[in-house]
């Protein structure tokens, strides 16, 4: 059993050994074709290097988990131009090339088994030719970013069948032709924000999966700041986080239901109803900062979120009301729970928080309402009882203004009339004692103005001494 055991452990020694060689082997290749890349006969030249040329930056690393070496080349910001790049075919190995950061009209063509990672950003490259990627099929990661591409074709991507990430991001894109992006059968991740894409998609069918050709495997897609008045992103069966923050978006409405991270900052929602993100059972985080005429949380707005734990109101500085039963009546009646844990108000126009939020807030571990200035009265004094500062200063009363509440006593937190049962029922005494005198008044009145019982009332006849009397002119005047 033994002899076995050293025999087997020989082996696997030996086995090791080869691993070794060849691995230092591939080194020493990887090392010769490096140096092929970065001692050009016709170098890569920085025109602005005065000191006689400049070669890109490559290193070899060892990639995990068999430490096999790898080749990283990173030529950003050298000013390279389409016509002085000579390399095409990368050396083995290649697996990250950084371009960015040059001059380049057209992206180069390159030829690269292993190449994963692409960067293109911040170039001059203004159209994309069909199958422009076609030798580099292994890519995972493609950024085209900070460009000026106008027009995507629908070849432009062919032969990218395992890309995870594409970033388009601010270009200057108005078209993209039907289909462009259904070579990707593994996009994960779609960058197209700081495009003006507005009219393309409002101008007739607005579904981004049935215009486009996105696979449902799409879990992550940015559309901030590309002018859209609708959008419908129902389709996206597999989306999981969703930016449309910087557009004109009024309602929200097609959205896929396993939604979990949704951003819309900045749009011009006036109103947030129970209607604006319906049927988002999964929903777990809702960014909704620098809203500019955001001005209410309304009845139900948050209701039917049972997952949602963060909530970024930041900056909507018009936000002044937040509904009482914004999570539902059912949460204040106490008869569902909500998971809530972060409520960010920081900026906003928020004067009170009503206490029947409490419910809502249990689990509650932050409550950010920095540079909110709030009401300091007994209708906020439930916010003492919880755990967590919420960095609030008073706007009133005049005696607490500018002190953080964290700092004020509970017993200063008073109203201006606290109405206690004691105070109600002399209310509701002083009333009913008001109405009394009032009848009372009213009855003396009419006794005093009513005619006496010993009061007669007689007729005045022809005979009574009040009867009318006619005067005659005196006929002895008539003589004269």
């Amino acid at each position: 059993m033994a002899e076995i055991t050293f025999g087997k452990l020989c082996f696997l020694i030996n086995i090791l050994t080869a691993c070794a060689v060849i691995v230092q082997a591939q080194e020493d290749d990887t090392g010769a074709m490096m140096t092929k890349l970065c001692n050009f006969d016709k170098p890569l030249i920085d025109p602005t290097d005065d000191a006689g040329g400049k070669y890109c930056d490559c290193d070899v690393e060892n990639s995990p988990p068999w430490g096999i070496p790898v080749v990283i080349i990173s030529c950003q910001d050298h000013h390279l131009q389409n016509d002085i790049f000579q390399v095409e075919l990368l050396p083995q190995g290649t697996i990250r090339l950084d371009l960015s950061y040059n001059k380049f009209t057209s992206a180069p063509n390159f030829t690269g088994d292993k190449l994963k990672y692409l960067s293109l950003r911040n170039n001059k490259i203004t159209t994309l030719a069909d199958k422009n990627f076609v030798n580099v099929s292994s890519l995972l990661e493609l950024d085209l970013s900070e460009n000026e591409i106008t027009l995507i074709n629908s070849d432009a991507f062919e032969g990218l069948k395992i890309l995870r990430k594409l970033n388009l991001a601010e270009n200057q894109i108005t078209i993209i032709q039907p289909n462009a992006f259904s070579p990707f059968n593994h996009l994960e991740h779609l960058v197209l924000s700081n495009n003006p894409l507005g009219e393309f998609f409002n101008k007739s069918e607005n579904d981004v999966f049935l215009k486009l050709g996105v696979t449902p495997r799409l879990s992550v897609i940015e559309l901030e700041n590309c002018s859209l008045v609708q959008i419908d992103l129902s389709n996206g069966v597999g989306l999981d986080h969703i930016i449309l923050s910087s557009n004109q978006l009024t309602q929200i409405q097609k959205l896929p239901r396993a939604l979990s991270h949704l951003d819309i900052s900045n749009n011009p929602i006036r109103l947030m109803s129970a209607k604006l993100l319906p049927h988002l059972s999964n929903l777990q985080s809702l960014t909704m900062e620098d809203m500019p005429n955001l001005y209410k949380l309304d009845e139900y707005a948050l209701f039917g979120l049972p997952r949602l734990t963060h909530i970024n109101l930041q900056g909507s500085r018009n936000l002044s009301i937040i509904d009482p039963h914004v999570f539902g009546k059912n949460v204040v009646l106490n008869e569902t729970d909500t998971v809530l844990e972060e409520l960010i108000l920081k900026g906003t126009n928020i004067r009170t928080l009503n206490s029947s939020l409490q419910f809502a807030f249990e689990k509650l571990k932050t409550l950010d309402l920095t540079g909110t200035a709030v009401n300091c009265d007994c209708e906020i004094r439930w916010l003492k009882e919880m755990s967590f500062n919420t960095e609030a200063s008073c706007a009133k009363p005049a005696s607490l203004r500018g002190m953080q509440l964290s700092e004020v006593d509970v017993d200063k937190l008073q109203c201006k009339v606290e109405k206690s049962w004691i105070y109600t029922m002399f209310n509701v005494l002083l009333v009913i004692l008001l109405i009394i005198l009032v009848i009372a008044a009213v009855y003396l009145v009419y006794i005093a103005i009513r005619p006496r019982q010993q009061v007669q009332m007689r007729k005045v006849g022809v005979n009574s001494p009040y009867a009318r009397v006619t005067i005659e002119p005196n006929q002895a005047e008539n003589l004269y």
